[in-house]
């Protein structure tokens, strides 16, 4: 055992368990250096032992069979039971148990290797006699002897280890040592990481001398410090000379130390008097390593690399092992090591190779508290990058798993994706703790092992872990490579377990909440903190954890008075720059009373909440920072003051980014105290309170000035969620020194999202998704990384790098981050975002708001949260539904001006419920203002101007009518509309005047709820303003106007000469798909009436036209209304400003049915379409203007303009423009470009443009759209079809010859050739009518078609009707190319009547026909011999509508369309009985009407069908109340919105006015047409 004990003792392996023999360990190989050694057992090394020369003893007949082993009890050292862990009994694990040091020949010397051994500075005192209390168990050593130098206890003499209590040895002579754990700073340099090297001892701070001090030396400190490689070991006090003591004669460091305690020198003492002196303090230069790895699929794995002297390097890949890789993953944060990658294996780096080699244990947290050579270029020694080092790394994260809550269970790591157990071999407290630190879960209360918590599943991830408990997270402690441990005979059997208890922390008993006693809520009840070792330091901590600030008293002694119940901590031990409690260290937490402690040395803490702000600016985020403390403003000098303070101070002042750190009292010196000698932050923190710095006091003693006065510069950061489908959801985009900007998705999770969610007022975070998913964004990505905990309110208060551009950096926008949000409010059920049904998020799900005092103010906060606008109006509201639930429980009463929803008032809904009529709807609109403006008053009469988008602009004149200069007056408060004269006004050269149009009949309540056109608009001159002059009086009661009294024939009659009367008729053109055409309505005693088509023209037309602001009439049309019939026999010159002021037979009299009701197509009138061969929802679009369709120009068509138009066609939310499409056949106007719609926008008509113009753009840039929803027509044709309609040849060289193909579910495709015969020739040629077959064509014979192949497999009988009634497999299922594709040739050219399979012969077929005809021709004759006058009538109508201009026509074979509103109409006329129109009681004359109208025998000529849902006339049959005529209007024209309207097929059709109007052959006569 002796030489086992040597080994064990040289290899720092503890004392020595067993010296088994005869090769144990199996046999070795090679020489057998050592017949023999003989060793006492106290010596250091084997080579202080006896032993024969050394040489290859097999020549001598001895074997590897005898080889010697030795088994080492790994030791621990500890301090017990003294004021701190750096104090007390000394004690020592060996073989599990720990047992004393027996104080014989115990000396300072043995002391100074235990603290060294504990890094707890140098020996003050080695006591003797049980100064600690005796302990318990063995007494392990008999004595033990050390010269100082040694780094570890086991590198002493001593005997061998065993228990000595047997020979008569006590605990009554326990040995003890007393440290002083040994500060190290760098003083008087520029930062914190250059200066004199000082070393605090026995409370003092002193110098250390420069004999023997070299750049090793350097090194350690500056690894102590945590600031990385030494650049400069600097002597002969090169940074000034020090005061104090120099505590250090010299130090011996081989520069692999983690600390300069474990180096070697003589005791700690002042040297002073021994002739040294302070022109000789020891200095060192560091510079602070930052670490990445580059290069790798994620930031956890890639290349090495390191930041030294501002430059980014490599290391050498020699002696690169896991354990190197190990630290790397652990100081990164990245989980265990999985591999350490040699020679460049992700590919080889730029610039210096700073590292020749490191050489590491495996647990150090950082790469500079392992060994290496000086930090230089080692390019210039030959190595190349062609070995640089790499890392992959797992990140692990930790749960605890089975128990009663998150804070309790069996402990689980996921490593390589999957989820796997610790073995609870060394489980402890120790690593219980650290588990609970890492969970944020507070105190460890029990380490339960075997499987407390039942057995786990998976991997066994951890054969064991040793932890010393004061880690941060699991992956600082000690433990062997990761992997599956099953395989070695481990079980979940062993499981470890955690149970945490979430400390809370309070000071009770103070002044305020930011002083008092400490108390610590543990296991569900609060106790205190014992003041032993209480400080400066530890308060801090406590101030900080609370947010109170710096502490400024650390009182003990039951200041505050003594607490009740338990003592939780015995002591606790803080560096001061800790962020909570638990961090620090302390002893197991438990009821220390009953250890004889009392409340009577309770710690308590006084904090002074720090305010900052930044002073001297151009503004509030830049300037000097000042601090106040105890009351009192001061500053920070600018000591290590970098971009990292900055951007803390920038945050905690909702700042945003930092963009400079100013010193030198950029802004001005301050006044007052100093009250920060320095501040050190890594720049995550969220307030400088949370960042290390000395104690807070006025440091203007200690010869700071303000000078020094540090500053900031913050950039106000501003946030937005971009190219989503609103504005709650998108890619993240953030605002830094006034450019927009993107964020990496490193690290991006829900949290992160709902900080964005909660900033933007957006509700909660639906989604966080990553990989640029809202499409990548442009110009710079700003953050490297956002780590958030989810609470925060704005995404500064986060943790995140220094804010900058990451794309140099290798960062692309393929990984820019976004945001998915419920939103707090939404408007649904309507024709965009911007108007609808209001619902609210809960916070689960979507809540629609009573309308019960709903008020206007609320519509407004509405559009401007929405972003859709400040203006909003109310509609009536619309029913709750079943599927509704619940209703929001609160009315909102907000004052118009508040940003947002969630920020105004609300109340209980009355009695507890709100449900009322129904839901609230709104409709947000652009325009929010109109004024009358006279010299530069605003009054009842002058010059029309609007606000639209926050910007005043007057109104064109050259569409303005009386009826919208009426609404103006109504909605101003200023009576009614006298006239609209036609003068001059000044406006200003730079504003641009609107050419919005507006469609008003006369009686809306706001000018914006009139139909609006703003597509086209031309330029208007400065000199063609509106203008209005108001009666001036809203309660003022006008005369009457005469009814009787005509405007003579021949007169020029217009707006400016209107009578000064009050008109309460309105006009309005319905069923037409829009305001601009349709039948002529006029609203008369609230009843909508007709007008008769007798001596109807284009002059009639051109009135109503110019009444509703329309432009010029196009075309005078016939369509049947009902309801009463108000004129008859018009006779207008075309320049009347009303069409009742025209010359008539009178009001209401006339000999006329409703089959000859007047109708109109005016210029104005618009549609759309898409021309395409074979879809509905893609194709060339065409737009409806002026008579003609033509094309609309591309530019710029952003998403929101392709939106609109899909959904406005029926096709979906979305599209895009297609430009790979060929250049369209022929030539044709190209009407329109520059379109941009807004959000605002309801349809493609309020979108604003470059002027109506022939020749718009070029035809290579006219626009080709498709739709996201697109659905494909079923059949090839507009119309209905029929089986041989969806089968065509292509390819022949006639029309029955060529390559077979087929329609299906929106395209052609080709048939495969397998099983290709004559009999399914036959039927293909039958079908189309080409007679018979003559061949059966196979492999592609008439060329390769494209697109699917839809059929194979197909076998028919040769007698089918079609080629659908055959059998084959199923659609679209084959395994054929188009060189497979199948033909035909036929007999003949194709007929164009159909075959009739069946039983019938020719001659009886043509029988029947014949027969059908002749029937039909007599009960025509019939029909004309009593009906001659209606015939008459009707043809003179319709031959008037064919003498008119015509620019193109529509398919007039198409038997049925449907109109806007989606209801079917007939395009040809039919004819019905005329009591069917009879039997509707609301036809009846009105009082003052002529009875003498024809009978019921009157006419047998068709009414014109007109479109879309029962007509608007048949419904106003009732009395209207005047405040419901504006809803009537919005309902009831085809521009105006209607939320709640049916909608039985999502396309949209064109107006049958167009459809009766064309006559020519427009080339695309198949298409179905939408109009709006």
């Amino acid at each position: 055992m002796e030489e086992a004990h040597v080994v064990c003792r040289q290899l720092r392996c503890g004392a020595a368990v067993g010296a088994p023999k005869e090769s144990k360990f199996g046999p070795g190989i090679g020489p057998v250096w050592f017949h023999y050694i003989y060793c006492k057992g106290q010596e250091s090394v084997i080579t202080e032992c006896s032993y024969p020369p050394l040489k290859d003893h097999r020549t001598e007949g001895y074997s590897h069979n005898k080889d010697a082993g030795a088994i080492c009890s790994a030791r621990e050292v500890r301090l017990k039971d003294g004021a701190h862990h750096c104090e007390g009994r000394v004690e020592v694990k060996h073989q599990g148990e720990w047992g004393t040091v027996n104080d014989h020949s115990w000396s300072l010397e043995a002391a100074a290797v235990v603290c060294r051994e504990l890094e707890c500075g140098a020996a003050i005192n080695a006591s003797r006699g049980a100064h600690f209390g005796p302990g318990t168990g063995p007494i392990w050593f008999q004595y033990i002897y050390c010269n100082g130098t040694e780094s570890s206890l086991m590198e002493c003499s001593y005997p061998p280890l065993k228990n000595h209590l047997p020979e008569g040895l006590s605990h009554d002579r326990d040995a003890g040592a007393v440290c002083s754990a040994l500060e190290v700073r760098l003083k008087d340099g520029a930062h914190s990481c250059e200066g004199r090297v000082e070393v605090k001892h026995q409370g003092e701070w002193g110098t250390v001398n420069d004999h023997n001090w070299n750049i090793e030396g350097a090194q350690v400190v500056c690894r102590q410090l945590g600031c990385g490689a030494a650049i400069d070991a600097p002597g002969g006090a090169y940074f000034g000379p020090g005061i104090g003591p120099i505590w250090f004669h010299s130090v011996n460091c081989q520069g692999k130390e983690s600390l300069l305690t474990v180096c070697r020198y003589p005791s700690l003492k002042d040297y002073r008097p021994e002739g040294l002196s302070h022109d000789q303090d020891a200095g060192a230069v560091c510079s602070a390593l930052e670490l990445r790895l580059r290069d790798g699929a994620h930031s956890c794995e890639g290349r090495v690399e390191v930041k030294h002297q501002g430059e980014w390097g490599t290391v050498n890949d020699y002696n690169w092992n896991i354990e190197e890789a190990r630290v790397v993953c652990r100081q990164l944060r990245c989980g265990p090591a999985v591999d350490a990658p040699q020679r460049s294996k992700f590919g080889p780096g730029t610039g210096p190779i700073w590292f020749h080699y490191i050489y590491c244990k495996g647990q150090e947290s950082a790469i500079n508290e392992c060994s290496y050579p000086v930090v230089i270029d080692h390019h210039l020694e030959g190595h190349s990058h062609n070995k640089d080092a790499g890392v992959v790394c797992s990140v692990l994260e930790v749960r605890l798993k089975d128990g009663a809550h998150h804070c309790e269970g069996r402990v689980e790591v996921k490593h390589q994706g999957e989820w796997g157990t610790v073995n609870d071999d060394t489980w402890s407290m120790e690593e219980a703790q650290v588990v609970c630190r890492q969970l944020k879960c507070g105190a460890a209360t029990d380490a339960p092992r075997g499987a407390y918590f039942g057995s786990g599943i998976g991997p066994i991830w951890f054969q064991y872990v040793y932890c010393n408990g004061t880690e941060a997270m699991l992956t600082q402690c000690s433990y062997p490579p990761l992997k599956d441990h099953h395989p070695e005979g481990l079980s979940h059997d062993g499981d470890a377990g955690a149970v945490c208890s979430a400390l809370e922390l309070r000071l009770k008993d103070g002044a305020h909440s930011c002083e008092g006693r400490v108390e610590v809520k543990h296991q569900g009840e609060w106790g205190t903190v014992n003041d032993q070792n209480w400080s400066l330091e530890e308060a801090a901590v406590v101030c900080r954890q609370l947010g109170c600030g710096a502490a400024i008293n650390a009182s003990r002694g039951v200041h505050f008075g003594p607490g009740i119940g338990p003592i939780w901590f015995q002591y606790i031990y803080c560096k001061g720059t800790e962020s909570v409690f638990t961090t620090c260290a302390y002893p197991v937490l438990k009821d220390y009373r009953p250890e004889v402690l009392s409340h009577d040395q309770d710690a308590g803490a006084v904090c002074s909440a720090l305010e900052v702000r930044l002073n001297d600016g151009t503004h509030r985020c830049e300037g000097r920072v000042e601090v106040k403390h105890q009351g009192e403003w001061g500053t920070v000098n600018d000591h290590n003051w970098s971009m990292e303070e900055a951007a803390v101070v920038c945050r905690q002042l909702g700042c945003g980014g930092a963009v400079d750190a100013p010193k030198r009292a950029k802004f001005g010196p301050g006044v007052g105290p100093i009250w920060f000698h320095y501040i050190y932050c890594k720049g995550q923190e969220s307030a400088i309170t949370r960042c290390s710095y000395p104690t807070v006091k006025d440091h203007r003693p200690e010869g700071h000035s303000h000078d020094k006065d540090a500053g900031a510069v913050c950039s106000a950061l501003e946030l937005r969620l971009k190219d989503g489908a609103h504005r709650c959801e998108g890619r993240v985009e953030v605002k830094h020194q006034g450019e927009w900007g993107t964020v990496n998705d490193l690290n991006w999770s829900l949290e992160e999202a709902s900080v964005v969610c909660r900033q933007l007022g957006c509700g909660t975070a639906v989604d966080a998704p990553k990989g640029a998913k809202f499409g990548p964004g442009i110009g710079p990505t700003w953050f490297d990384y956002i780590y958030c905990k989810g609470p925060e309110s704005a995404i500064t208060e986060c943790s995140y790098p220094t804010v900058k551009d990451y794309r140099p950096e290798h960062h692309s926008h393929d990984k820019d981050a976004g945001a998915v949000c419920s939103g707090f409010v939404r408007l649904v059920e309507g024709d965009g975002p911007c108007l609808g049904r209001v619902e609210v998020h809960s916070g689960e799900d979507w809540t629609p708001v009573s309308d019960g005092n709903f008020a206007l103010s609320t519509a407004h906060v509405i559009c401007a949260d929405l972003g859709c606008g400040t203006a909003g109006f109310v509609l009536g509201p619309v029913p709750f539904r079943e599927s509704d639930g619940q209703v929001w429980a609160e009315e909102f009463r907000c004052k118009g001006e508040e940003p947002k929803l969630q920020f105004c008032p609300r109340v209980p809904c009355p009695g507890g419920t709100c449900h009322h009529s129904g839901a609230a709807q709104v409709v947000c609109s652009a325009y929010s203002e109109v004024q009358l403006m006279s010299n530069g008053t605003s009054q009842c009469e002058g010059q029309v101007k609007m606000n639209t988008s926050g910007r005043w602009r007057a109104l064109c004149a050259s569409h303005w009518s009386l009826a919208n200069a009426n609404v103006v007056c109504r909605q101003l408060g200023c009576g009614v509309a006298i006239s609209t004269p036609r003068r001059p006004h000044f406006v200003e050269g730079s504003d641009q005047i609107s050419t919005v149009r507006f469609h008003c009949s006369g009686a809306e309540s706001f000018l914006w709820s009139c139909p609006v056109t703003v597509l086209g608009g031309p330029d208007c001159s400065h000199g063609n303003t509106a203008s209005v002059i108001c009666s001036g009086n809203q309660t003022q009661v006008l005369p009457q106007c005469n009814d009787s009294v005509s405007e003579p024939a021949g007169s020029a009659a217009s707006e400016e000469s209107a009578p000064y009367c009050s008109d309460s008729r309105q006009l309005r053109l319905v069923d037409g798909g829009g305001p601009c055409a349709g039948r002529v309505e006029i609203l008369d005693q609230g009843s909508w009436g007709t007008i008769c088509d007798d001596g109807w023209d284009l002059d009639d037309a051109r009135v109503v036209c110019r009444q509703l602001s329309c432009g010029d009439a196009l075309n005078a049309m016939v369509g049947a209304g009902s309801g009463a019939i108000w004129l008859d026999e018009l006779n207008c010159t075309g320049n009347e400003s009303h069409v009742w002021n025209c010359p008539s037979r009178g009001w209401g009299r006339h000999d006329c049915r409703h089959k000859e009701d007047a109708g109109v197509i005016c210029s104005e009138f618009l549609a759309l379409r898409m021309v395409s061969e074979d879809q509905q929802c893609a194709g060339w679009l065409e737009v409806f203007y002026n008579g003609t369709w033509d094309s609309v120009c591309r530019s710029p068509m952003e998403d929101i303009t392709m939106s609109m138009i899909c959904r406005q066609l029926g096709c979906g939310d979305s599209g895009n423009l297609n430009s790979s499409v060929a250049l369209r056949e022929g030539s044709r106007p190209q009407w329109v470009d520059g379109i941009q719609c807004q959000k605002t926008d309801t349809s493609l008509w309020q979108c604003p443009s470059d002027p109506w113009n022939y020749t718009s753009c070029s035809p290579k840039e006219e626009a080709y759209i498709s739709c996201a929803g697109g659905r494909h027509q079923s059949c090839p044709t507009a119309a209905p079809c029929t089986d041989r309609e969806k089968l065509r040849l292509r390819g022949g060289d006639s029309e029955c010859s060529g390559r077979v193909e087929v329609w299906h579910s929106g395209s052609w495709g080709t048939v495969c050739d397998d099983s290709w015969s004559l009999a399914e020739a036959e039927v293909v040629c039958q079908q189309l009518g080409c007679g018979q077959a003559l061949e059966a064509m196979r492999a592609a014979t008439f060329g390769p078609g494209n697109g699917n192949i839809w059929l194979d497999e197909v076998r028919c009988g040769g007698r089918e009707s079609s080629l659908w009634d055959c059998a084959a497999e199923p659609w679209g299922q084959s395994d054929c190319k188009h060189e497979e594709d199948a033909g035909v040739r036929c007999s003949g050219t194709r007929t164009t009547s159909n075959p009739l399979p069946g039983i019938f012969s020719l001659p009886e077929v043509l029988c029947l026909i014949l027969g059908a005809l002749l029937f039909l021709v007599l009960i025509i004759l019939v029909t004309q011999l009593l009906r001659w006058r209606a015939e008459r009538r009707a043809l003179s109508s319709y031959e008037d509508a064919l003498a008119e201009a015509v620019y193109e026509d529509l398919d007039h074979l198409v038997s049925q369309k449907e109109d806007l509103l989606g209801s079917p109409v007939n395009k040809m006329p039919c004819y019905m009985r005329d009591d069917e129109d009879n039997h509707d009681h609301r036809s009846a004359p009105a009082p003052d009407q002529r009875t003498d109208a024809p009978g019921e025998d009157y006419d047998d000529a068709e009414e014109v069908p007109l479109p879309g849902a029962p007509s608007t006339s048949q419904g106003s049959e009732e009395e209207v109340p005047p405040e419901k005529v504006d809803a009537m209007s919005s309902s009831q024209t085809g521009s105006s919105l209607n939320i709640s309207r049916e909608a039985a097929d999502p396309r949209e059709e064109e107006s049958p006015w167009l459809l009766q109007w064309e006559e020519a052959d427009t080339g695309y006569d198949d298409v179905e047409l939408s109009a709006l």
